[in-house]
């Protein structure tokens, strides 16, 4: 049990015992344990000296159950160190003859600190837990992670893994991985990147990989070797992330960039055109800055409602909606609206919103809306045939309708702007009754796509 050459050094309280439990050898562990000297001990002390006043009765115990059993593992004492503290153990007990016989009989003892005992379960005990909640993390991770020998072949691979490539746990094990997911033009690649983790992890880097009905999926692909307790190459791991909402967010953006720099040429255009006819057709430079500024703030309105939609179209609700919000709420309340509510893409935003700023600008100052009983029909008609597209504006109730001597910017806005831009049709009519004005356009210019 004891051997000689690492008696002294052992970590543990080494000693050996004749059979009467006196002291035959210490190390010096269980001498640092105790207190005592190895001389303080060999000088006839036995072992139930440092036990309590049981001790000579445990002693007897003992020798005669290893009589019978040869070994005792594990009994925790608690030891009367030299200055009275006790020192807590768990110790081992082996009995061995020799061929003299009795003579040769001696009693092994091997102890542990009982608080490092405790540490050291603890620790194993933090250890497993901590590979518990690894292993659970792997289980139950998004990501397809899977480990392979230096070969390629499978070990391990998570839920994820069958989920994401669509295999079976019984076809995955013990297969190449190649064979079930890299295409035969990435072979090269993906053998390289192989060989790379058995020496180092390799940083995630974008890859194709083939599912089991044969659908090619765009994903992160990193790898790390995983070592034995001796250093060796054991495995290596392989993380498989699904980048495909990256890949969807990238293309947005750029699609976004791209749409942010051809709207802003056509906005930058627009209010150029604008501030031209206004300047052209105000008598004075104060009438100037409030009819620009009210033109500006309309187009303001449709862009607001184009970003907030990620450029993506906007809700003639909506769009009709944040028009009218200028208006006090007396006249935005005798404006009835209905109709076929579509979403327009950006220019059709920019164009009905124009065309809605000045209709309801004028309505407000000469039209209905500036009588007391005064009131607007509005409409948004998608013919029969699914092909056009009608905005319609009706005005009743207001003063008499004259046509105007000459057309101001208003009048420009309505009949050349909204439906140039839009590829339409509109008509103006100032009748008795009232302003009537319609414009129409072919549903594929003003839909998104």
């Amino acid at each position: 049990m004891i051997v000689d050459e690492s008696f002294d050094f052992a970590p543990c309280g080494l000693a050996v015992l004749a059979p009467s439990g006196r002291f035959v050898r210490v190390n010096r562990a269980f001498c640092g344990w105790t207190g005592f000297s190895a001389r303080d001990l060999l000088r006839g002390s036995t072992f139930a000296d440092l036990i309590d006043a049981e001790g000579a009765a445990f002693f007897a115990d003992l020798v005669a159950v290893l009589d019978r059993r040869q070994e005792v593992d594990d009994i925790f004492l608690l030891l009367r160190g030299r200055s009275g503290e006790n020192v807590p153990v768990y110790a081992s007990f082996a009995l061995r003859r020799d061929k003299t016989g009795a003579r040769g009989t001696t009693i092994h003892v091997a102890t542990t600190r009982g608080e490092r005992r405790a540490l050291d379960e603890a620790e194993l005990r933090r250890g497993r837990q901590a590979t518990e909640q690894l292993a659970a993390i792997v289980a139950n991770s998004m990501d397809a992670i899977v480990s392979v020998d230096p070969a390629g072949h499978v070990l391990n691979a998570n839920r994820a893994f069958s989920e994401i490539f669509q295999y079976e746990p019984a076809e995955i094990a013990g297969a190449e991985l190649a064979d079930l997911i890299v295409p035969q033009e990435d072979r090269a690649g993906y053998l390289k990147k192989l060989s790379e983790a058995a020496v180092k992890p390799c940083r995630a880097r974008a890859v194709r990989r083939r599912r089991k009905d044969g659908a090619l999926l765009d994903l992160s692909f990193s790898t790390a070797p995983i070592r034995d307790e001796s250093g060796d190459l054991a495995a290596i791991s392989v993380i498989y992330r699904d980048i495909a909402p990256l890949t969807r967010a990238a293309e947005h953006i750029e699609f976004l960039l791209r749409e942010v720099n051809h709207r802003s040429k056509n906005l930058l255009a627009v209010v150029q055109a604008v501030a031209r006819q206004t300047a052209r057709l105000s008598p004075s430079p104060d009438e100037f800055i409030e009819r620009f500024m009210a033109r500006l703030a309309a187009i303001g309105c449709s862009h607001d409602l184009v970003v907030s939609r990620d450029w993506r179209g906007v809700q003639i609700a909506d769009l009709t909606k944040n028009q009218l919000s200028q208006l006090e709420a007396n006249a935005r309340d005798r404006i009835a609206i209905s109709g076929d509510f579509l979403e327009v893409n950006p220019r059709a935003a920019e164009s009905y919103g124009l065309a809605l700023h000045e209709l309801s600008t004028n309505a407000v100052k000469h039209g209905a809306l500036s009588a007391p009983g005064g009131k607007v029909d509005l409409s948004f008609q998608l013919d029969r045939d699914g092909k056009h597209y009608t905005l319609t504006w009706r005005e009743s109730g207001g003063p008499a309708v004259r046509t105007p001597e000459r057309s101001g910017f208003g009048g420009t806005v309505l009949t050349r702007m909204a439906p140039l831009a839009i590829q339409g049709e509109c008509a103006l009519d100032f009748t008795p009754d009232g302003l009537r004005y319609r414009l129409s356009a072919p549903l594929a210019e003003i839909v998104m796509g």
